[in-house]
Formats: C-alpha cells, sequence, structure tokens
C-alpha cells in the first residue's frame, strides 16, 4: 500500500481545518514555502506515524498546536491506497486509518489484507489460549486486565487496532514459557504460524524514514576521533560513523582494536573481516539499490587512521571524497536508512536534501528520487531551491505549498498556485517555482486579473511581440507578456494564472512541441477552443492539426519575421543566428535605436498576427 494523504490535526503550527491535509503523490512530493511556514513540522508530524508501534512522542504536550483549546490533542487521519499488485489480488478499498493518543482503528483496504492473511492464525491462537482457560499465562493485576483488553479487541469485525493486535502477539511470545508443559508444543507451532502471517500482513504498510540531518560518512577518521565518537552520541554529530559501524554488525570495541596502530595477526584478522564484513553488508545491497553504476565501497587501515575509498568496476579507487556529491549523498542515505531498519516500501522524508550541494549536484539529487521512488517509495520532501523542482513533465502538479496564515497556523495547499492563497504571500512562496519555470523575478508576473496575461514559448518570441507591438502602437496598458522557456513551461505558467483567476493566452510554435506539448495540453486542461485561451504564431484550424501540418510545415515566430529578414539583419551587422535569443535581441535593438529597418513583409505578417489575437483592429 502507498500513502496518498495525511490529515495532520492540531499538530504544531497545524491546527484542525480543511487545509491541515497534505496529499502525497504515488512518487515524488515537493513542499515550498517561506521560512517558518511550518514546512518542517509537516515532515516531523508525518515523522510520528508507525502503523506497527504507538510513537508515544507523537503526542506529548508539546507537540499540540499552542492556540487550540485546552484538553485538544493530535489526530492523524491516514489514508493509504492498495498498490496495482493488490489490486490484482482483489483489494480495491482505500485504507482509512485515524490514530490519536488512546485510539487506533485501521478499516478497508487493510481490514481485507488483514482476514485473507492473519486473521486465521491469530483467531486459531486466540481459540487455543482461552481452550487453556481464562488466565493462561497466569497475568498479574494490571497485566491481566491489558490480555483481557487485546482479547476483546480481536473480536472487533467492522475495524481493527493493529497496535493492541501486536501487543497480543508480543506477550504471546515473551509469556510462552508459562503455557503448560503439555501443551506448549502444540502452541509453539500455532504461534510461530500466526507470528509468521502476521510479518507478511504488517509489510504491506509503508515505513516513514525522516531524515533532517546531513550526517556523512567522512573519507578519513583519525583513531582517536573514532573513539571518542563510538563512545559519545554527541561526539562529531555530523558524523556517520557511528551508523556504519552498526551496519557493518561489529562490536565497538573489536573495531577499534583493527584501527589502533599496529600490524599483529589478531588485528590484520580482525581488519579482514572488517573488509568482508563491509562487503557483505554493505556493497551487496547498495548495488541492488544504486544501479547507476556498479562500486564498492572500500576501508583501508593505516597508522591508527581509517580511509574510505569507492572501487569503481574498472579498477580505478578513488578517496570518498573524490566522487560526486550525488553519489555520496546516495550512500549517506543508505547506510543511515539500514542502521535504522528500514528496507522497502519507504516514505522518505527528506528536510532541505539540497543545502551545501551546488546546482548540478541539486539537480542530480532530482534524478536520484526518481531512482528510489522506480522501486517503489516515495519521496516528500522541503526546498527553497529551484534547482530542486523538476518542473518538466507536468511536475508543477508534485508541489505542495506551505503558506502561515496571519493567524499564525500553518495551510497547507494541493496546488502551489491555488487561488485561496492570500496575495500577499503569493511572490514569496512561488519564487522557486518562478526561478525553476526560467523567468526572471523582475519580469511583470503576477495575478494581474484585470489585465490579459499572454505566455509566450519563449525569450526570442517575447523579443519579438514586444518589439513588434511599440512598432504597430498596439495598447499594451491591458496586457502583460510573460516569456516561458518551452512549450511545457508555457502550460504551467497557464496553470498558475488560472489558479489566480488570471485572463490568459499562450502563444506557441506550430511546431511538434508547441501542438503537443503546448496547444494539445491546453485544449484538454481547460477544454479551449484554437484563440480562446492559445493560439499558435500562424493561423491554424483544428484540420491543420489533425493532419499533423505541423510536422511537414513547421512554423514559429522567425517564419513571422521571415527568415529572410532575420538573413538580411545577420549579413549586414554580420552577427552569428546560433543563438535565436541572440539575434531576436540584437535586431530589436537595431529597430529601435533606427540603425535598421524592417520589411513590409515582417510588418504585415505582424500586423495579421496582433488582429487574430484582437490586440489590433483591422483597417
Amino acid at each position: 500500500m502507498y500513502l496518498h494523504s495525511v490529515k495532520l490535526v492540531n499538530f504544531k503550527s497545524i491546527g484542525d481545518y480543511n487545509n491541515n491535509e497534505i496529499i502525497v503523490e504515488p512518487k515524488i512530493t515537493a513542499i515550498i514555502g517561506k521560512n517558518e511556514s511550518g514546512k518542517s513540522n509537516i515532515l516531523e508530524g508525518l515523522s510520528k506515524i508507525n502503523f506497527t508501534f504507538r510513537d508515544k512522542s507523537a503526542f506529548l504536550d508539546d507537540n499540540v498546536n499552542r492556540n487550540v483549546d485546552r484538553g485538544a490533542y493530535n489526530l492523524f487521519k491516514i489514508i493509504l491506497k492498495p498498490t496495482n499488485f493488490e489490486i490484482d489480488k482483489g483489494v480495491i478499498e482505500d485504507t482509512e486509518i485515524e490514530i490519536t493518543k488512546t485510539k487506533y482503528t485501521a478499516k478497508g483496504g487493510i481490514l481485507q489484507i488483514y482476514k485473507s492473511i492473519a486473521q486465521d492464525s491469530i483467531n486459531k491462537l486466540k481459540d487455543f489460549l482461552i481452550n487453556i482457560g481464562s488466565n493462561p499465562f497466569g497475568l498479574q493485576n494490571q497485566e491481566y486486565t491489558t490480555y483481557k483488553d487485546y482479547l476483546n479487541e480481536l473480536s472487533q469485525e467492522d475495524y481493527i487496532d493493529i497496535y493492541k493486535r501486536n501487543l497480543f502477539l508480543k506477550v504471546c511470545i515473551n509469556k510462552k514459557l508459562n503455557i503448560p508443559q503439555d501443551k506448549r508444543e502444540d502452541y509453539n507451532k500455532i504461534l510461530s504460524n500466526a507470528e509468521e502471517n502476521w510479518k507478511i500482513f504488517t509489510s504491506f504498510f509503508p515505513t516513514f524514514f525522516y531524515r533532517n540531518t546531513n550526517k556523512i560518512l567522512f573519507s578519513t577518521y583519525k583513531y582517536e576521533d573514532i573513539q571518542n565518537e563510538l563512545a559519545n552520541n554527541n561526539y562529531n554529530p555530523n558524523s556517520l560513523l557511528r551508523e556504519f559501524v552498526k551496519v557493518i554488525d561489529i562490536p565497538n570495541e573489536d573495531f577499534l582494536f583493527a584501527v589502533k596502530p599496529g600490524m599483529t595477526s589478531q588485528q590484520i584478522t580482525k581488519r579482514n573481516q572488517i573488509q568482508k564484513l563491509v562487503q557483505d553488508k554493505i556493497n551487496k545491497a547498495f548495488n541492488n539499490f544504486y544501479t547507476t553504476e556498479k562500486i564498492c565501497l572500500g576501508i583501508e587501515f593505516n597508522a591508527g587512521n581509517i580511509v574510505f575509498t569507492v572501487n569503481k568496476e574498472n579498477g580505478n579507487v578513488l578517496w570518498l571524497s573524490e566522487r560526486s556529491n550525488g553519489l555520496r549523498w546516495y550512500l549517506n542515505l543508505f547506510i543511515d536508512m539500514i542502521a535504522n531498519e528500514v528496507s522497502k516500501n519507504v516514505v522518505f522524508l527528506l528536510d532541505e536534501p539540497g543545502i551545501g550541494l551546488h546546482v548540478n549536484a541539486q539537480r542530480e539529487l532530482i534524478n536520484l528520487f526518481n531512482h528510489l521512488a522506480e522501486n517503489g517509495n516515495q519521496i516528500i520532501y522541503t526546498t527553497h531551491s529551484p534547482y530542486m523542482l523538476a518542473i518538466e513533465n507536468e511536475g508543477i502538479h508534485r508541489i505542495r505549498a506551505v503558506v502561515k496564515g496571519q493567524d499564525e497556523y500553518s495551510y497547507i495547499y494541493k496546488t502551489a498556485y491555488d487561488p485561496k492563497i492570500a496575495p500577499e504571500s503569493q511572490y514569496d512562496t512561488l519564487t522557486p517555482i518562478i526561478s525553476a519555470l526560467g523567468m526572471n523575478l523582475t519580469d511583470t508576473f503576477g495575478p494581474a486579473k484585470n489585465k490579459l496575461n499572454i505566455v509566450t514559448e519563449g525569450m526570442s518570441d517575447y523579443i519579438y511581440i514586444c518589439l513588434m507591438a511599440k512598432q504597430l502602437k498596439v495598447d499594451l496598458r491591458d496586457i502583460v507578456i510573460i516569456p516561458s522557456e518551452g512549450a511545457s513551461n508555457s502550460v504551467n505558467i497557464c496553470m498558475i494564472l488560472y489558479g489566480w483567476g488570471c485572463k490568459f493566452l499562450s502563444i506557441f510554435d506550430f511546431d511538434e512541441e508547441g501542438v503537443e506539448a503546448g496547444g494539445n495540453k491546453i485544449k484538454n486542461i481547460f477544454n479551449s477552443d484554437i484563440g480562446e485561451n492559445y493560439s499558435y504564431v500562424v493561423d491554424v484550424s483544428e484540420s491543420n492539426i489533425e493532419k499533423k501540418e505541423y510536422k511537414s510545415n513547421p512554423k514559429m515566430i522567425e517564419d513571422i519575421v521571415t527568415r529572410d529578414e532575420i538573413d538580411k539583419f545577420c549579413s549586414t551587422n554580420e552577427c552569428s543566428k546560433s543563438s535565436k535569443t541572440l539575434v531576436a535581441k540584437l535586431l530589436s535593438n537595431a529597430v529601435e535605436n533606427g540603425s535598421y529597418k524592417l520589411g513590409e513583409k515582417c510588418i504585415n505578417n505582424f500586423k495579421n498576427f496582433f488582429i487574430r489575437l484582437g490586440l489590433l483592429v483591422k483597417s
């Protein structure tokens, strides 16, 4: 099952209202918002969810929103959806789970899974105990009262309290020696079967892994530092060495003995053992986890120091610090999650994962997120960086906005361009998206509700349209022209404008990208006809599109300017045509300063273009 949504009621800055629910994408969800808006509170709240054990820290008084009435408490309402595999097995209902300080109810699809996998074996265990007697373990006082409560819960059919059923099994395991000797063999068989089926059942739940730290494995460690770090959890808090030692499953004293200066046969034996453990416990699993390339983490011992290396398939050996930030980030994540016993079906909660990484490394992280998600995991992360937002391929749908209201509550919006976001919060909240769309923050962009927002597919389109609007004296007082970077980004900008309740018209080239990634998308999303919310640089009809004339005879803004005009300008001014934007800028400057005069064909083409858009009246 995968996570669909969570209502975080009264958790820290989040209150009890409609906008306290985070809708999660099946693969990757990005959360944006100003500092102190509540992004980290969302991740922390999600991290408190455990489907089999109650996390008491989730319900501490410090976690209850300070603005709510006395006596209020935290509440988690969770929706899980079945995967395709589970649907094929007949599980079609969503799972609804509600968790409070004192209550846990799970119903829907997960109840269906429980009945098909674990119910019979759990009931057999219960019946066996009842046949022995009302108190088969000889429990006293509160233990006996609690045991009877667990038995009563097992009779519930409409929902299940997974915490109580898990604790019931723990009692059965911990107290099994209290079962009469003559019944113990049969009991152990029934218990073993119940344990096995319960483990299978609980494996359907996703596991939350919250990484709000930038702990890393350093390339080198000195003996004294290793000694201090293994002895004191607060020593070198940014290091993953403790987790590394835990993952390779070796006692701290053995690890220190291997690192200590010296070359005794016992030390050499222990060092060889550690190197084999690294191979068995880390490298084999990591190369299933990270499939971009095959690498091996190595550890070398040298006069009281250890050095971590990365060995490539071709035999090259590099220090860990010499490898890319992306690979090191992935390796650090892997060691951390294994140390915390997280393996599969994981919801990764990552707080500002791109901090400290350069632009290319941040972009590499997005690719790594995609790889993680392809392995059946979900990623929820916070960011302020435009480079950590993958806008292409409808990625704008994966972004959630968090806004702190004047009442000091954090509000979560499913779309970052929700019109209910207060105007004073829109600009700061959307800054990373606007930057990711390739727009300059100094551009006129925003809720121009009393104007027509014209979105161009590229910067050269923007320059030519602005130039010719001035030349033909088009009245621009009621128009905002917004440049984009590509047809798909134009669609994203139009969706933001629509969310803000603004009028918009997107202009596309009549080519494959302009039609298939641009005009057709606008048509389907907004149920629009050509000329309503979108248009092309040339006058075309649906018939031209159906015949795919945009493939056989594509037309772009340069065809409206005319290729001959551009050739003439470039040859006269000795400029290269390698950059369409640069040519457009140079030509525009030359026309505006009077050093170049446009031909009649270009002028007439744009006159007809503006008439078709309704910006000029036909004379």
